[in-house]
């Protein structure tokens, strides 16, 4: 069961990667098109734990897991510029300021050194199987400052978004996200995890439509 919701996960990214790439095809050189990056990683990700069984166990699968860990730790803080950029394009009078672009790019650069210092460099994996699904996962816990820093960057820009423009989906994204990740603790049998990712992702590319909306009425 759980290999046929990665695979229909899978399914809905590469709908989610057209969809993105119809959005951005008049600002492909956008900050905001780094959300194309990690809707790949996650394609990647999660066709790799889709094909985990089948591929078996051995240095292929490790070779192809190790993969999923650096393109996380590549892409994911980029939805910080993602935010910023959002921001800018809507017309924030503080996100048009180069002080914020800067502080949003550091902060960037910085998150992605820091998981790949203490994520992925000297990783080592082992296999896991589990509720049919087999993978390599790291054998120590993976710090979650990144995740949860990225996190609060698009919570922060959700609540703006609603104060200025009445636009929920964002925060409403976020929320879901923050509640499931609390409660996934207790759910053994079913990648919540993985599904909490594909909704906010889905509210990422909510918002990149309605700022797209809004630029083009800007514009005329």
């Amino acid at each position: 069961m759980n290999t046929f919701i990665y695979f229909l996960l899978v399914f809905g990214y590469l709908c989610f990667l057209i969809w993105g790439l119809i959005l951005s095809k008049r600002s492909m050189l956008d900050f905001t098109s780094v959300l194309l990056l990690v809707i790949v990683g996650l394609v990647y990700d999660n066709l790799i734990i889709a094909l985990g069984k089948f591929i078996g166990g051995g240095k292929l699968l490790e070779g192809l897991s190790t993969l999923r860990y650096w393109l996380h730790a590549l892409f994911t803080p980029t939805l910080i510029l993602f935010a910023w950029s959002i921001g800018e394009n809507l017309g924030l009078p503080w996100a048009k300021k180069k002080f914020w672009k800067v502080i949003f790019s550091l902060l960037t650069a910085g998150l992605i050194l820091y998981e790949l210092f203490t994520s992925v460099i000297g990783l080592k994996l082992k296999a896991n199987e589990d509720n049919g699904i087999f993978t390599y996962e790291s054998i120590e816990s993976v710090s979650p400052v990144m995740v949860i820093l990225v996190t609060l960057v698009l919570f922060i820009m959700g609540i703006i978004l609603v104060k200025r423009f009445h636009f929920p989906w964002l925060l409403i994204g976020t929320v879901v996200m923050i509640s499931g990740s609390i409660t996934a603790a207790w759910i053994k049998n079913f990648p919540i995890m993985n599904s909490l990712e594909f909704l906010l992702i889905l509210s990422l590319l909510l918002t990149k439509r309605y700022q797209v909306r809004e630029s083009e009425k800007m514009n005329t």
